[in-house]
């Protein structure tokens, strides 16, 4: 008598099915799995002594040099970047009533809206370093492009100026 009342060939019965498995199963995992790529030695990336400082966004105009992008208008020689994405679309018609990340190939996000009755865009939001919070409003509205600026990255918009056809200029 093996364990109890099991007979011992119904025991050894169940260790020759159980090896039989566990044999297949180890070969069948084996087989389907993808051979390992060989390992590649890579240095370790310098540790700095002192702590990164916080990127700030430069947002200052730049003079348009003489091989500048022929698609941007003339009269956008101080716009930035984020003014020349938005100002792409003053005066067209979205199809829609919000386009969003209309800038998804930049360092900052631009959504645009479509107001319902409004024949064309009327205003965006930008996100500066893409945190999920708007910096920036801007509101096209009878020929005039306003922005209202959130300088502390809270949503809390306390800057507004106005597009004067080459510069943002204080007041709108």
């Amino acid at each position: 008598m093996l364990a109890g009342k099991m007979k011992l060939t119904t025991f050894l019965t169940v260790i020759a099915v159980a090896a039989v498995c566990g044999t297949a199963g180890f070969a069948f995992a084996t087989l389907t799995m993808a051979p390992e790529a060989p390992a590649v030695a890579v240095a370790p990336e310098p540790v700095p002594t002192e702590a990164a400082p916080a990127i700030a966004l430069d947002t200052t105009p730049v003079e348009r040099p003489a091989d500048a992008d022929a698609s941007v208008p003339a009269a956008h020689v101080n716009a930035r970047d984020i003014d020349v994405v938005v100002f792409s679309y003053v005066g067209k018609d979205l199809g829609t009533d919000k386009l969003k990340d209309v800038s998804r190939d930049k360092r900052f996000k631009v959504n645009v809206y479509q107001d319902a009755g409004e024949p064309t865009a009327n205003r965006a939001k930008v996100d500066l370093d893409r945190d999920d919070k708007w910096d920036e409003k801007f509101t096209f509205a009878d020929g005039t492009i306003t922005r209202e600026v959130a300088p502390n990255d809270d949503e809390v918009y306390s800057e507004r100026t106005r597009w004067d056809g080459k510069d943002w200029v204080e007041g709108g």
